[in-house]
């Protein structure tokens, strides 16, 4: 990194690398060295009552107590919160994993259950969207890929949360960690602004639950 490079570039530069998944595929790249020098993993959970989402509609954004998560978003879920299934829902996060990068590998379910009590078209929209049968669960489901980076939240904003959802998420997370030194983290772009605006390089992080009906239910 040169010295004296302007954090708001930085900043701008951090997102940009967001979109372009980061660090790219990380598949192989740990070394001998460090699998020797590994600790246990940190296992934690964040407890999660808000979504947000960058204005350009690219990141989906988690504000936790000492960590915020940035998660690329895939097009096609957006089409699926602004659909009038959204509301018929459930959520389920699979564990979230934390790479040595700070980059998040991990997945979540979509569910839409008694399929058997959706109308012919409401089944056919679903499918539309990308969700598929599961007779044996009686369901529609879609899975969706997370994928971003952690940063350090340098306090603590977490229960500064405009329109929280009416359920909250626990979200489980396993972070690499080394035995040696602590992993350097960057610091995250989100800010307050005197007004208690939520902001990322001046501009309004959206909460997600403005974009659909109804919020998620939890399984």
């Amino acid at each position: 990194m040169q010295k004296g490079m302007p954090r708001r570039a930085l900043l701008k530069g951090t997102l940009l690398a967001l979109s372009a998944v980061v660090v790219g595929s990380l598949s192989g790249c740990l070394t001998r060295k460090l699998y020797e020098d590994r600790a246990s993993d940190e296992v934690y959970t964040e407890t999660v009552s808000q979504f947000y989402i960058t204005a350009d509609e690219k990141s989906l954004v988690i504000l936790g107590k000492k960590y915020h998560y940035f998660m690329l978003v895939d097009p096609e879920l957006l089409k699926v919160i602004k659909s009038g299934l959204h509301g018929k829902m459930q959520a389920e996060f699979l564990p979230i994993s934390v790479t040595y990068w700070q980059t998040l590998e991990g997945e979540f379910i979509l569910r839409i259950p008694q399929m058997d009590q959706l109308d012919a078209s409401q089944v056919n929209e679903a499918k539309a969207l990308g969700f598929v049968a599961s007779k044996s669960q009686n369901a529609l489901q879609q899975r969706y890929a997370i994928r971003g980076s952690r940063f350090e939240s340098g306090r603590d904003i977490s229960a500064h949360q405009a329109s929280p959802l009416n359920s909250t998420y626990t979200l489980h997370f396993s972070a690499y960690r080394k035995k040696s030194k602590v992993t350097q983290v960057l610091l995250t772009p989100v800010t307050v602004t005197a007004d208690g605006v939520l902001t990322i390089l001046a501009l309004p992080l959206l909460p997600l639950a403005f974009m659909a009906a109804q919020p998620f239910k939890v399984k």
